[in-house]
């Protein structure tokens, strides 16, 4: 009843507001047009009263407008700028008593300003100005009409209401007497009772449906006493295996949280798998550098000099003569010599090794130390610049890439800082770092091309691209590519892509790929807003 009364108000509301807004539309132009003919009558009256200029004959015919109580000022204005006759009060500031070249009506909310010329013999004399307020006029019409329509509104509503009330019994009684038999059946657990089917209409096959399913509650309480024994009997095991499936849901839980915090900290391991490739290249060469060295000390000259120090001492009492007379001391100073040039020559290339190994701890160390500064800025919002970012993800994939010789070109355009967290930021760009370098150590080509781009895009976003000339993606990956669990690598987990694009859209950017096709290289896009989202706070 409530939707019928709405809707049958609403509608008749609407059908009354559009019949008052048209008899608001026809009482206001029945007036223009009414005081347009009384000004045309009036200054056709005036007209020689003008030309005569009697004052006291065109007061008289101006009396005769007082009869309309709609207007409101009347004048007469001669060709030269004499008032007339007039009476009331002209009090529109914009009506300045000017003569129109012919006649005018001009209407300002429910007032309405005529000028008329008064022509005699085919001169004209003069100009008839009115004024006419007709808001009180207006406004008892309307108060009449609508008085009409709200009566008109209230009768109807009633007549909706008889109407819906009928029609609310005829719905609701067939619904009714099947509630009532439904909690008889709950009320008295007789479930041989069927309710009585009214007619062949929507409510007439929820009767049918509700006998059907009365039969069958009939049918399963039968077999459900029947098994209540066995039942029983069985309690003991359904309580165990309620106590096992509790602990396999828990279980089942405890293995899901775990599966959630392996996926979040896959971009973490990213980053790290990529730092532990790049320290085991350095390692690598330390180790050589350390076996040169090894090599190096077992064979020094070293040896002989302590030897020639022994021969020294043990004729250190006859040193002159044994140097002068005995063969060997004769080639002490040859040897002596021999020896300086060989270990000043063994001394310069041990601080070599050392300075390689030195080189190479350092680079450990750097990489070491720009992932624990990451480390410690994970989760700040900071204005970084992109290019700082792009080299410190090369700096983590440097060894890798130059050992395999890979050519890279940087292309960066001056864009603006932005605000962001830069740790997954780098999580990002090294694990599109590490896909790039996989696909064309894979791709077999000698010219292995990798370009970075940075791009400004719109006044609010910067774009950060990474193309290489690998492996390329099958057209058919390309929609698969972001999956979680989706990997073309054998020992992929599928885990990197995916926690990429995830961080990319958590801090407001995106992350999307092309390709051309298998052997036809991928470009990775990524998208990153030059300004925080609003409610994340910037760190200092």
């Amino acid at each position: 009843m409530a939707v019928i009364m709405l809707v049958a108000g609403a509608a008749l509301l609407v059908a009354c507001t559009v019949v008052f807004a048209f008899q608001s539309w026809t009482i206001e132009k029945r007036f223009v047009s009414e005081l347009a003919v009384s000004g045309q009558m009036v200054a056709n009256n005036v007209a020689v009263a003008a030309m005569l200029k009697d004052a006291e004959k065109a007061n008289q015919v101006l009396d005769s407008l007082r009869a309309l109580p709609q207007i409101v000022f009347a004048g007469v204005v001669l060709n030269d700028g004499i008032r007339l006759a007039q009476f009331g009060k002209m009090g529109v500031p914009e009506m300045e008593l000017a003569a129109p070249a012919m006649s005018a009506a001009r209407t300002k909310g429910r007032r309405l300003f005529i000028s008329e010329p008064l022509m005699w013999g085919g001169q004209r004399h003069g100009t008839l100005f009115l004024h006419a307020d007709f808001r009180d006029s207006y406004l008892e019409l309307l108060k009449l009409y609508g008085s009409i329509i709200a009566i008109a509104l209230a009768a109807s509503l009633l007549l909706t209401y008889l109407l819906s009330e009928r029609l609310q019994n005829w719905v609701t009684s067939p619904i009714l007497r099947l509630a009532n038999t439904a909690r008889r059946i709950a009320d008295e657990n007789d479930y041989s009772v069927r309710a009585e089917k009214t007619g062949g209409d929507e409510v007439g096959t929820l009767t049918d449906a509700f006998n059907q399913m009365l039969t069958q509650i009939h049918a399963q309480d039968t077999d459900l006493q029947n098994a209540q024994s066995k039942l029983r009997e069985q309690l003991s095991e359904l309580e165990l295996e309620v106590s096992e499936r509790r602990a396999a849901e828990e279980a089942l839980r405890e293995s899901q949280e775990k599966l959630l915090q392996t996926s979040r900290l896959a971009g973490m391991a990213e980053v790290a798998t990529s730092l532990l490739h790049n320290v085991g290249n350095v390692l690598n060469s330390v180790n050589v550098s350390g076996n040169v060295l090894n090599e190096r000390l077992r064979g020094s000259k070293i040896a002989a000099l302590s030897r020639v120090s022994a021969l020294i001492n043990q004729h250190r009492t006859d040193f002159s003569a044994f140097v002068t007379h005995d063969p060997r001391g004769k080639k002490i100073p040859e040897l002596v010599s021999t020896l300086n040039d060989a270990l000043v020559e063994e001394h310069d290339d041990l601080l070599a090794e050392v300075g390689v190994i030195s080189k190479h701890i350092g680079h450990i160390k750097e990489i070491v130390a720009m992932q624990q500064n990451y480390s410690r800025v994970g989760g700040l919002i900071e204005r970084v610049a992109v290019e700082d970012l792009l080299e410190d993800a090369l700096r983590m994939n440097t060894v890798s890439m130059l050992s395999k010789q890979f050519q890279i070109t940087q292309d960066y355009e001056p864009v603006p800082k932005v605000e962001i967290d830069r740790h997954k930021v780098l999580q990002i760009l090294v694990n599109l770092l590490n896909n790039a370098r996989h696909a064309m150590e894979n791709s077999g080509r000698a010219d292995k091309q990798l370009i970075l781009r940075v791009r400004k895009c719109g006044e609010q976003f910067v774009e950060i691209s990474v193309e290489d000339n690998g492996v390329g993606i099958a057209p058919e990956n390309l929609t698969r590519i972001f999956a979680h669990g989706f990997t073309t690598k054998k020992s992929g987990n599928g885990y990197g892509l995916h926690c990429g694009a995830l961080a990319a859209s958590e801090i407001g950017g995106a992350l999307w790929v092309h390709s051309d096709g298998i052997g036809k290289g991928a470009t990775f896009t990524l998208k990153l807003p030059v300004t925080a989202l609003s409610g994340v706070a910037l760190a200092n």
